[in-house]
């Protein structure tokens, strides 16, 4: 029979551990107000001292007393540790209550001191008597614990507070605590994302007393005043980031950053013209100063036309322009002086170099552009191999026979890349072999290459940093041997080899790998660098 065994990594299972403190938890810390009919909430919390010795999760929950169960869950580490209970439901029982922890064979308890409501009216009606305000309010900022009302009381009986007020321009404003007789103080916390600008009344009720208290509101800050740098000809500095790529949808990669002298402080919208399918626009606030810089999105697209494209960012009155140059939409090019830089194996040292020239061979009736490469050996430069394009296919022409081992040359072409066929896509190349004899043993093979993935996104790690790629296309690529007439064998096992190549669109090849037959990565080649003209 079989018998699955899952095996939990260390601290994943429950936690062994005791409550420090028997018959009362050791120094427990209680937060929070406890008033009869006040139900409780997050603050209200005890953390209690536990001595663990196997790490692991906890959830633990108390009994019920007086209306209250406080209850937790966590992870723990070994050694003295503090666990937090959250207290829930509504206290019925004034007093001290006690509340039982047990933990496995250890209990302890701890008590928490229900005290009744207090008696108190708010001084001032209508008025709230020199309500103290703390705090900044503006339309569109979030309040923090520093936006607070103290409200002025007058107590007849002591006890448990809990104040809260109803919501007026997006914010609201609650406390709880406890009073003493006599003339006291409330301490009420705003939380809330201001609407309305100007003079927000806020009313409060206690009993049958009631006033108010106002919050003056700011508005939306004006608009900020400045130039760009550089203005009004090229923006200086100016930094596009991402890869812009015909066909090729934009991501959060694709911005540029300017910078901005500002003399008056404000919201700022700024944004270019739209070129081939897409813009750029940032908005934001800025302080006055110069020297700031200011990221700006790019929007729409994908990129209609290849070519290197003029943008004017405008801010206010102050206008420059920046440039991005747009690939076209092919997995390989082979447009003159463009280049390529590759590391082999997590090697910066063992490097190659690749480049177009202008001038082009003419083969079997078709024209190649002329790939050169450097990989430091002298004397440099050598060809790197002869490529064309037709429509979706990608073809090399090559000395197939040299690259076989056939006794002799055998010149052909191939096709490496097809960019509009589906993933899972085979095909065979040249269809019918190319033939020829090792050590005078007559022999015929042909390349079987597999779409393995299609468009999909790829991240290159190497010596300098790491790039994703969108819209690659994985190829993997084997050699076969015709057997007989018409009957053809996957080599893999034979040469105990098969590779596995990385075209990105607009970019070129990023990426090969080489594996034995077992599947095992022997040897890899990784971009590091490129530039399409």
């Amino acid at each position: 029979c079989d018998i699955q065994i899952t095996v939990l990594p260390a601290g994943t299972g429950p936690a062994v551990f005791t409550l420090a403190g028997t018959p009362s938890c050791t120094t427990p810390v209680i937060a929070g107000t406890y008033s009869l009919g006040n139900a409780l909430n997050a603050s209200n919390t005890v953390t209690l001292n536990v001595n663990v010795t196997t790490a692991g999760t906890y959830n633990i929950s108390t009994t019920a007393v007086g209306g209250m169960t406080f209850s937790g869950i966590g992870s723990l580490a070994v050694g003295a540790q503090t666990i937090v209970l959250t207290g829930t439901g509504t206290p019925t029982v004034g007093g001290n209550n006690t509340i039982p922890v047990t933990v496995g064979a250890s209990t302890c308890s701890f008590v928490i001191n229900v005290v009744s409501p207090a008696v108190y009216t708010l001084t001032g009606s209508p008025g709230c008597t020199t309500p103290v305000i703390a705090g900044t309010y503006a339309v569109g900022t979030p309040l923090t614990a520093s936006n607070t009302v103290t409200l002025n009381v007058n107590v007849t009986t002591a006890g448990a507070y809990t104040v809260s007020i109803p919501t007026v321009g997006g914010i609201t404003f609650t406390g709880s605590g406890t009073l003493a007789l006599g003339a006291q103080t409330i301490l009420l916390t705003g939380t809330g994302t201001p609407t309305v600008a100007g003079n927000n009344t806020f009313p409060v009720t206690v009993g049958a007393s009631s006033c108010s208290f106002v919050i003056n509101v700011t508005g939306p800050p004006g608009p900020a005043v400045g130039t760009l740098s550089g203005a009004p000809t090229a923006c200086t500095p100016s930094t596009v980031s991402g890869i812009y790529v015909v066909g090729t949808p934009l991501t959060a990669s694709n911005k540029v950053q300017v910078q901005i002298n500002v003399t008056t402080a404000g919201t700022y919208t700024i944004t270019t013209n739209t070129i081939t399918g897409f813009s750029f626009s940032g908005t934001g606030t800025v302080a006055v100063g110069n020297n700031q810089f200011i990221d700006l999105a790019a929007t729409g697209g994908p990129p209609t036309t290849a070519g290197l494209q003029t943008f004017t960012v405008t801010f206010g009155t102050s206008t420059c322009t920046f440039t991005v140059f747009v690939l076209a939409n092919d997995y390989f090019p082979r447009t003159t002086n463009s280049n390529w830089s590759y590391e082999f194996d997590n090697d910066a040292n063992d490097s190659l170099y690749r480049n177009v020239i202008a001038a082009t061979l003419t083969a079997n009736s078709n024209t190649y552009n002329i790939f050169m490469q450097n990989d430091g050996v002298t004397p440099p430069p050598d060809s790197s191999g002869y490529y064309r394009r037709n429509t979706g296919d990608y073809f090399e022409w090559f000395d197939y026979g040299s690259f076989i081992g056939y006794d002799n040359p055998a010149w052909t072409e191939y096709i490496m890349l097809k960019d509009n066929v589906a993933a899972s896509t085979n095909w065979k190349t040249p269809p019918l072999g190319v033939s020829g004899t090792v050590t005078g043993t007559p022999i015929k093979t042909r390349f079987s290459f597999t779409i393995l993935q299609k468009d999909v996104p790829i991240s290159i790690i190497s010596s300098t940093g790491t790039v994703t790629y969108q819209n690659v296309i994985v190829v993997e690529e084997k050699l076969e041997a015709e057997v007989s007439p018409g009957i053809w064998q996957d080599l893999t096992a034979a040469i105990d080899y098969y590779g596995k190549s990385y075209y990105a669109r607009g970019v070129g090849l990023i990426k090969f790998e080489a594996f034995d037959a077992a599947n095992n990565l022997t040897f890899q080649q990784e971009l590091r660098r490129f530039q399409i003209f």
